[in-house]
């Protein structure tokens, strides 16, 4: 049997409960459904970062935050660490990307990818219509901008084209603001049926991170409108839709030429998306379940996971592992994340214990808003403070390096509403959690593989010998410093 296929499909910043398969009511995202039909879910799965690079870089190398050093938006690495897609290229895959890349140092893309259409629009700055963070509008069809459908297509002809097994990558930029895109979705959903998020009246500004505020001051959503939240969110909507539609062309492509029968597929998101919560839009770095909690989806070739609901905690880290692990290849020896195919065979979704999320760097916290200064996506000034999140069971912390700290318990407070960082009564929790934390990010213990970090259990001249053949300015990891 030749080897396998493998397609990824990764929209930008999609939060998970924007999917019906996730629990939306109204959605009907049909496509994405039907792969998780036919594939397993992951139902707790949460990304390294809730920024678009350092979770990108994460995915593709299977390493955290903290060993990678890539914690902002415009961090890149260098090809030479080991990662999914050269592994694969190494084994003679033909290797395609299409979209946006985030991952990959912008003059060595061409040594990872046999064919590459590169394409990172940002926030849409240039579009005349884009005037605010929460702004929403109609995308006209052949505005440069407009890129789905064409990623599609250019993914389509890749995989058709291919001759020998491949990889082929897809990376939408929707539905990441601006919330925009072209009929029929941008008239999808009527934004007056729009219900507004609970958490847009009823945070506690006084026992968030301070960040939060001076993010609402900047991007001017402390002024928005509930109908001007229920537009964007009707569009934030119609873009999920039309990368639903997107991944319906790829499916049916797969079935007319037969190669579903050998080809392994992957959804996921890179992050997701505040879209009102917390009156915020866009995303910074902070932890909350709808920047953090991401959709991931494999489907198998033979269908054997189908309708499977992986239920414990995983992490955007171990999906390569368990994509290498079902092509039959190894994973590289710097690759920390834990391949679930054994998990999966026996029927065992209880996951981890902890999973760790991570973010900003490089600039201090911001603890009151510039007068007078508008931002249209969360940049500098507003904060990129350092910031680490663990969670364990129904409990999840979040640290600041400068700012306030959260704790939430998710079963009694599922929308995050109320912090008890600084509750007499959790004191206990919070301690334990804290000593967690401070193990996971030291590297003290992998609670993912059981493996101890001591020379004797894995070297690290060995765990990093990818990096240190290179000399200091050509390891092409940019971030914290930056």
């Amino acid at each position: 049997m030749n080897p396998y296929n493998l397609l990824i499909i990764t929209p930008d910043q999609l939060r998970a409960d924007y999917l019906s398969c996730y629990g939306h009511a109204t959605i009907e995202t049909r496509n994405i459904d039907r792969l998780a039909q036919e594939g397993v879910r992951f139902d707790n799965c949460y990304c390294q970062s809730p920024l678009c690079a350092p979770s990108r870089v994460s995915f593709a190398t299977s390493t955290y935050v903290g060993e990678h050093g890539c914690r902002n938006y415009w961090s890149t690495i260098n090809p030479e660490v080991p990662n999914l897609a050269t592994s694969l290229k190494s084994k003679g895959y033909r290797t395609g990307m299409f979209g946006k890349n985030h991952l990959f140092t912008f003059d060595q893309l061409d040594s990872v990818w046999d064919e590459i259409h590169e394409v990172t629009l940002g926030n849409y700055d240039n579009h005349p219509k884009y005037a605010k963070s929460f702004s929403s509008f109609e995308m006209e069809k052949d505005h440069v901008y407009n890129k789905t459908g064409e990623l599609t297509d250019d993914t389509i002809a890749f995989m058709r084209d291919a001759k020998r097994p491949f990889l082929a990558w897809v990376n939408y930029q929707d539905p990441h603001p601006a919330y925009t895109c072209p009929e029929p979705y941008k008239s999808l959903f009527d934004p007056k049926e729009i219900s507004i998020p609970e958490s847009y009246y009823h945070y506690d500004r006084d026992k968030q991170p301070y960040r939060n505020e001076v993010w609402r001051k900047h991007s001017e959503m402390d002024t928005c409108t509930e109908a001007e939240l229920q537009n964007a969110i009707a569009t934030y909507m119609g873009q999920v839709r039309y990368v639903d539609d997107s991944v319906g062309r790829l499916l049916a492509m797969l079935d007319e030429s037969g190669l579903a029968e050998n080809t392994l597929v992957l959804f996921f998101s890179d992050h997701g998306e505040l879209i009102g919560d917390y009156r915020m839009s866009h995303k910074l770095p902070a932890f909350y379940d709808c920047l953090t909690k991401i959709p991931a989806i494999i489907r198998h070739p033979n269908k054997k996971w189908a309708g499977a609901v992986f239920t414990g905690l995983t992490e955007e880290i171990d999906l390569v592992p368990t994509l290498l692990d079902s092509l039959g290849i190894d994973s590289p020896a710097t690759m920390v994340g834990k391949s679930w195919i054994k998990s999966l065979e026996q029927q065992d979704y209880q996951g981890k214990d902890t999973v760790i999320s991570e973010a900003g760097g490089g600039a201090p916290t911001a603890k009151t808003p510039t007068p007078g200064l508008r931002l249209k996506a969360p940049h500098l000034p507003t904060s990129l403070g350092p910031g680490t999140m663990i969670r364990k069971g129904d409990w999840k912390l979040s640290m600041y390096v400068d700012d306030r700290c959260e704790l939430y318990n998710l079963s009694e407070d599922p929308k995050e509403l109320v912090n008890r960082y600084k509750d007499p009564n959790c004191s206990e929790i919070r301690t334990d959690l804290t000593t967690e934390l401070l193990k996971r990010v030291m590297g003290v213990k992998n609670r993912n593989s059981g493996i101890e970090w001591n020379n004797d259990a894995y070297p690290v001249d060995v765990r990093f010998e990818p990096l240190l053949k290179l000399k200091p300015d050509e390891t092409g990891i940019t971030g914290l410093d930056d």
